[in-house]
């Protein structure tokens, strides 16, 4: 369990920058301030894999690579960290709120759609 846990510590440590950078900008997407504003719209790029007028976009080969990575990183980071939640927390309390965290997003997302 304690390799389990450096694991889980050194990866969020590597890839947190780059989650930091694609949570904030989903939220200015998700507000639409990039579409006011030239910089956001710029940095959006990478988020969005879009180029702007011209052809300029931040996008290339490496970094999608990168992002592949970084997005496998976080799934073997979170697994981690569930699993050491069922270790080392209360089991009916982070089985209840893994669950809240599966059933409020889906419920959300299926009201939206009716």
């Amino acid at each position: 369990m304690q390799k389990l846990r450096r694991l889980h510590l050194y990866l969020g440590c590597f890839f947190a920058p780059m989650l930091l950078f694609f949570a904030i900008s989903g939220i200015w997407q998700t507000v639409g301030w990039n579409d006011h504003n030239a910089i956001l719209r710029w940095l959006s790029t990478i988020h969005k894999n879009q180029g702007l007028k011209g052809g300029a976009h931040l996008n290339s080969f490496p970094l999608e690579l990168f992002v592949l990575l970084m997005s496998l990183g976080l799934i073997l980071s979170v697994v981690t960290g569930i699993v050491m939640a069922f270790k080392f927390g209360r089991g009916k309390i982070t089985l209840a709120s893994l669950a809240a965290g599966i059933l409020i997003p889906l419920i959300m997302i299926l009201a939206s759609a009716l």
